[in-house]
């Protein structure tokens, strides 16, 4: 007799803790503090990763409040259906509370497993694209522009540089290494020109990802300062020794590789002339950006 009404407080009990936690996230990220400035966009790499990493954090803050406070609500339930409303204790009544904590232990268990996973994956890709925009900056003795997290249109461009040998787009792949049995081996990837061959697979969408970042970028500069610029692409693997197997193929290096890489690479001069126009083409693409994010 006594079921269908414990099923069905334990129901609203749950939706209604449910909606309090998204309502408390959400409150808190809407009133999360702005700064009084506007920051420079510019100002170093990472700054997505740095997003998705808050938005990791605050669902594993909401799923670790579940697993800790489902089963205590269902468990108040209970005991108020006993001591209140005069429900007698059965068998029946056990097996559906002591059932509906474990199940929603065991959702908030397996949410929060998955959350850790895509924070620790989240985390490699933050501290990779770190480390090459450190190593891209020290470009800067030489002459070379540097930006980082460059926003396209459906995408974004890790890094981008723009020198007296031609303008770059760099995208950043991080992929965490094995187990390391042989070092040097098993954090060697090769490269034939048109696939990366990693111990644990292979990899051909990250070339085809950074040569259309080179196209996008080539177009939309030349659409800009109307005149024709060709922007070439290159993938940094931070961590991995890159063996070459074809002369053919865009550049492929670890980011400790890029002083030696960009002093032997084949130039495509530009002007000093046009690398002002560039960069003041770029530098307006990062303005405009802020000016949208501080009227949104």
């Amino acid at each position: 007799m006594h079921l269908p009404a414990s099923i069905l407080s334990m129901v609203a009990a749950f939706c209604v803790l449910t909606a309090v936690f998204y309502l408390l996230g959400y409150h808190a990220k809407r009133k999360q503090p702005r700064p009084t400035f506007s920051p420079d966009p510019r100002s170093g790499p990472g700054k997505s990763w740095l997003a998705k990493l808050d938005a990791i954090n605050r669902d594993l803050r909401r799923y670790s409040l579940l697993a800790v406070f489902s089963p205590v609500s269902i468990f108040a339930v209970h005991l108020s259906q006993s001591y209140f409303s005069g429900a007698a204790e059965s068998s029946a009544r056990l097996v559906v509370s002591a059932g509906g904590g474990f199940s929603f232990c065991l959702f908030s268990a397996y949410k929060i497993m998955k959350l850790l996973n895509q924070r620790r994956t989240t985390r490699l890709g933050y501290e990779g694209e770190l480390e090459v925009g450190r190593e891209l900056e020290q470009l800067a003795d030489e002459d070379y522009h540097v930006y980082h997290g460059f926003s396209a249109e459906t995408f974004r461009i890790d890094h981008i540089v723009v020198g007296p040998k031609g303008v770059f787009a760099v995208e950043t792949q991080t992929y965490a290494k094995p187990a390391p049995k042989d070092r040097l081996e098993d954090a060697t990837v090769e490269y034939d020109g048109r696939m990366l061959y990693f111990p644990r697979g292979e990899d051909f969408k990250t070339i085809d990802a950074a040569r259309q970042q080179a196209s996008f970028l080539s177009d939309w500069l030349g659409n800009a300062i109307s005149e024709p610029i060709a922007a070439r692409a290159i993938v940094a693997l931070p961590g991995w020794f890159v063996k070459r197997t074809s002369a053919e193929g865009l550049p492929v290096v670890n980011p400790k590789q890029f002083s030696s890489l960009f002093k032997h690479i084949k130039p495509r001069p530009l002007s000093d002339a046009m690398i002002r126009r560039i960069i003041h083409q770029v530098d307006e693409k990062y303005r405009s950006l802020v000016r949208t994010r501080d009227t949104g």
